[in-house]
């Protein structure tokens, strides 16, 4: 494929040692297989353009396939296969080992759950008004209750006990140590003032920095 490239007088790349055009390649795939006992099928990458088709492809590949004899291929497929490698490294990215990527982590990890906590109190807040507005005579027993959740005074007390999230005015109040029941939010940071470390500065607390909040609009 060397002579479609242009500027190309030798090899494609100064740090290859050699190459093979189609004809050398297969010659050298058909012995090595012949030899090895295995067969091979010729594909490639990269299709010539047309009129040029004697040259191959642009990247030439072999696929060796093992022979097996007849009789013996089940019990040579049953066998189990020892392993060719060894690992003697092994690194995943990103580490969580890094502050960075552990507070990327954190931070998205509490973000998430809250917007799911919070969800699920508007949710129940909403169906509670739609019972108040389709029965009237229910008003008092039914909607008062959630009105609670509206007090300053209840929402202070539930910040302090860390019981349930709750609204006040506009705003959700979501307990730091609710969301850090959550198990993925736990392993991640282990300790409860390891979370309020990671997500100082990046998530919006209340201004004791107890509660994660967020707008209702």
């Amino acid at each position: 494929f060397n002579p479609l490239l242009p500027g190309v007088m030798l090899f494609r790349h100064p740090d290859h040692k050699f190459e093979w055009n189609r004809a050398q390649f297969q010659s050298w795939a058909l012995e090595t297989a012949r030899h090895y006992d295995y067969s091979v099928e010729f594909t490639g990458v990269g299709h010539p353009p047309t009129g040029m088709e004697n040259v191959g492809f642009c990247t030439q590949i072999g696929v060796f396939v093992r022979k097996y004899p007849q009789a013996s291929e089940s019990a040579q497929s049953e066998k189990p296969t020892k392993a060719a490698y060894k690992t003697v490294f092994k690194a995943v990215y990103p580490s969580l080992k890094d502050k960075k990527y552990l507070q990327n982590a954190v931070v998205s990890e509490v973000i998430f759950t809250a917007q799911i906590i919070k969800q699920s109190l508007m949710d129940r807040l909403m169906s509670e008004h739609e019972e108040y507005n389709d029965d009237p005579t229910e008003r008092k027993s039914k909607f008062q209750p959630s009105m609670n959740c509206f007090s300053e005074d209840l929402g202070k007390l539930v910040v302090v006990k860390n019981m349930e999230p709750f609204v006040n005015g506009n705003v959700i109040y979501i307990p730091l140590k609710t969301i850090f029941s959550f198990p993925k939010v736990n392993r991640l940071c282990g300790t409860f003032e390891k979370l309020s470390e990671l997500i100082a500065g990046k998530v919006t607390l209340s201004s004791d920095g107890s509660a994660v909040v967020f707008n209702t609009e």
